[in-house]
């Protein structure tokens, strides 16, 4: 197959607009489908089937004379008629000898992701890839704003390479660009060090292309925290700890007079750091924290250094920890991705003080040992249908699911609305014959958070 030369942008797009609505087979003229391992199948359909373009594994753009990468990404339709990215989307292998002697501006990365076509399709769940139709597609440049956090995540990823530190990266360490797993995660030699690192591919964080689908399909408006003059000199977290340093010290009922908030509104601690910020709405829904995975936590301690409540996530489908291993599992993406705005208070002399704010993510030995343990535990009770140990004598069900006593870092507990809020069982169980169960999700223990924001205020 001979190149087909392409001019413009303008001109890629209007090849791909007659295939809206097609499925993915139409134009498999060489066969990809049939090889379920190639994850990259439908990206090489596009190339080959549809601009008639040979693949090919050099390190140039997919379209070098327009510097235009090409990339294809699932789009899920969820309930409530929103809309979602299915995954992360992968950029480029993460070679730690480059990356170490690259900076960002001439870094492998950044040439293969600042100029993307991004073509979208409706991912239909237990569907063959194949007959998922294609959605749409745009042309993508970075903002000034996102280019600065890219470029700060880039640094904060070459930065662990260059100290010989490449085992401890964790896609949870930075904001847009993540440094994920790849494939299993097989140990390869790094520089600077004799420890083994596992090998890594570069990403754009699913959060992030989830707002970025939701920016081009719904032409949806997003209240950003930070100009890009904001982030000229700072990096994020340095820009939110300036804004909300001036309020250390400060009890509940000092920063609720000053912004005028009820104190015994549900969302007050929210709205006190979304005042603190100059914000109008949520600061979870703000484009920062929405495309990198932060979420906004109030974490009260009491006198003694306790906490009082465990740390929840969003419940999971019963059907998809059991079909997914765990370096492929949604639940260990979420988990890697995700990281914490913990704002925390103080009880002191009968009063709550705002002390202070700490950026944290969970570390990835502790995702990988713990949280997989639990993971594989779980699945266990789910495939064997040994979900319901015993029922009591007020009716109340105890499952088999992995406790608080499991590991001392996370357990399985319920996060539905009642009882009557269930996921589907992907085997029915054993005891009480039920094909339903009340949602479940993962919890951090309270003890587990009190330690990580001790060791952090001790280190400070």
């Amino acid at each position: 197959m001979e190149n087909k030369t392409y001019d413009s942008i303008e001109e890629l797009l209007a090849t791909l607009k007659p295939t809206y609505g097609h499925k993915f087979k139409e134009y498999d003229v060489n066969g990809r489908l049939n090889d379920p391992k190639n994850k990259g199948r439908l990206g090489q359909i596009v190339e080959e089937g549809i601009f008639q373009y040979p693949i090919n594994s050099r390190s140039e753009a997919d379209f070098a004379n327009l510097g235009v990468e090409l990339k294809t990404t699932g789009v899920v339709i969820n309930k409530n008629g929103s809309v979602r990215a299915k995954e992360r989307l992968t950029l480029k292998v993460l070679n730690y000898n480059d990356v170490a002697i690259q900076d960002f501006a001439h870094s492998n990365v950044w040439s293969k992701s600042k100029s993307m076509l991004i073509v979208l399709y409706d991912y239909l769940r237990g569907m063959p890839y194949g007959e998922m139709p294609i959605i749409s597609a745009f042309d993508f440049h970075f903002t000034d704003a996102e280019k600065k956090i890219l470029q700060d995540d880039y640094n904060i990823i070459a930065g662990k390479i260059r100290a010989g530190k490449a085992e401890t990266l964790s896609e949870g360490d930075t904001m847009y660009l993540g440094a994920c797993t790849s494939g299993t995660g097989k140990p390869v030699p790094q520089p600077y060090s004799s420890t083994m690192a596992i090998e890594r591919k570069f990403c754009l964080k699913s959060a992030f292309m989830t707002a970025l689908v939701r920016r081009y399909l719904n032409n949806e408006k997003i209240e950003s925290i930070l100009s890009f003059k904001d982030l000229t000199n700072e990096t994020f977290e340095e820009a939110i700890l300036r804004r909300l340093s001036p309020y250390f010290g400060l009890t509940e009922t000092e920063i609720a007079t000053k912004f005028g908030i009820d104190t015994t509104a549900k969302n007050r601690y929210e709205r006190y750091i979304a005042a603190m910020l100059g914000i109008k709405g949520k600061v979870d829904k703000t484009a920062e924290f929405m495309q990198a995975n932060i979420n906004l936590k109030t974490i009260r301690v009491n006198e003694n250094g306790r906490i009082k409540e465990s740390m929840s996530f969003p419940y999971f489908d019963f059907r998809d920890i059991v079909d997914q291993d765990w370096y492929d599992s949604d639940i260990r993406e979420s988990f890697s991705s995700q990281k914490y705005l913990f704002a925390i208070y103080h009880q002191k002399d009968g009063q709550l003080v705002f002390e202070r704010i700490q950026f944290w993510n969970l570390p990835e030995n502790i995702i990988d040992h713990e949280l997989m343990g639990t993971y594989e535990k779980l699945q266990e009770v789910l495939r064997s249908g040994n979900i319901v140990a015993s029922i009591d004598s007020r009716g109340i069900r105890h499952n088999n699911f992995p406790g608080m006593a499991e590991n001392g870092i996370c357990h399985i507990r319920p996060h539905g609305i009642n009882k009557y809020d269930t996921c589907p069982l992907p085997v029915p169980d054993r005891l009480t014959g039920a094909t339903e169960y009340t949602k479940q999700c993962f919890w951090l223990n309270n003890k587990y958070i009190a330690n990580v924001i001790s060791v952090n205020n001790t280190k400070k």
